[in-house]
């Protein structure tokens, strides 16, 4: 599932203005266009999106999830481009890294100890996002999975990095071989973060199923969440490796996901042509999942 950028803002304009004519007016589009861009939408992601009224248009459930988490990942670019700003006039950071959920919770910091690195921001930013922001110069290395377009970037292969169903022990599911993505959403749900990147792709894929993922609770580490796991108080949906090399995976089962989207892999990423000290940094976290065990 790949959405259009395009599409996506023009879809938020739709539902800001509970119109295709105001939507028009505010992309500076004939209507004809949006209704083309709706359509295409719709059908990409294979579900109705918006409700069609005499006076307008609403969000379906669907639609709302869609527009509530589209704003996640337009914000972190607005932040991005804010940071941009402030990289001309030479008050920002030598370098930004971006990684999503996933990236994080690995030990990326041994990447960053390079005495001629210089000064790095690292921040937590949805697949989608990263990738714009890179094209864009507002950051300069990015962790990213390969469900996005890397047209126009360096990308390197960091290796497998699968979701898995996470459930107790005990959980009917836990006898299960594999799982399918629209059996777990059936389940109590445990969300690792409110507006993690790795929230926002899941919250993502449900509205492309269908489906919308309403957290039984939401906790923002991830101890904490496979705890709340193993005493069966939902399940979730997480990296294999971060999961396999917690503590509290005795307590626990992985059920690997039968959709196609969950096989995903990790891939470093810099503009072509880039500065040194971005190749390098890239090359170090290349560097360190090898050592990490490319899982």
């Amino acid at each position: 599932m790949r959405f259009d950028w395009t599409d996506l803002q023009i879809f938020l304009h739709v539902c800001e203005a509970g119109s295709m004519t105001g939507a028009a007016a505010r992309c500076h589009l004939t209507l004809a266009a949006v209704s083309a861009r709706i359509r295409s939408l719709e059908d990409s992601s294979g579900i109705v999106l918006l409700e069609r009224q005499a006076r307008g248009v609403t969000p379906t459930p669907a639609g709302e999830v869609l527009a509530a988490h589209a704003r996640v990942v337009f914000d972190q670019l607005q932040q991005l481009e804010r940071d941009l700003l402030h990289r001309r006039s030479g008050t920002a950071p030598q370098t930004v890294l971006l990684a999503n959920s996933a990236a994080l919770a690995r030990p990326l910091a041994d990447a960053l100890v390079a005495p001629e690195q210089g000064a790095v921001l690292v921040r937590e930013s949805a697949s989608e996002a990263t990738v714009q922001a890179l094209l864009s110069g507002a950051a300069d290395v990015g962790i990213v999975s390969d469900a996005v377009v890397t047209r126009g970037l360096v990308a390197m292969d960091l290796g497998p990095d699968p979701l898995v169903a996470v459930v107790a022990q005990a959980h009917p599911l836990a006898a299960r071989s594999s799982v399918r993505f629209d059996e777990v959403l059936e389940q109590p749900w445990i969300a690792w973060g409110e507006q993690s990147a790795l929230s926002t792709h899941l919250q993502l894929r449900a509205v492309a199923s269908g489906h919308r993922i309403q957290a039984r609770i939401t906790y923002p580490r991830l101890d904490g969440v496979l705890r709340l796991v193993a005493r069966g108080l939902g399940v979730t949906i997480l990296p294999q490796a971060l999961v396999a090399s917690h503590a509290a995976a005795s307590a626990i089962a992985c059920l690997p996901l039968e959709d196609a989207w969950a096989n995903r892999r990790l891939l470093v990423c810099h503009l072509e042509g880039d500065e040194p000290a971005r190749r390098q940094l890239a090359d170090g976290i290349g560097r360190l999942w090898l050592a990490f065990g490319r899982s």
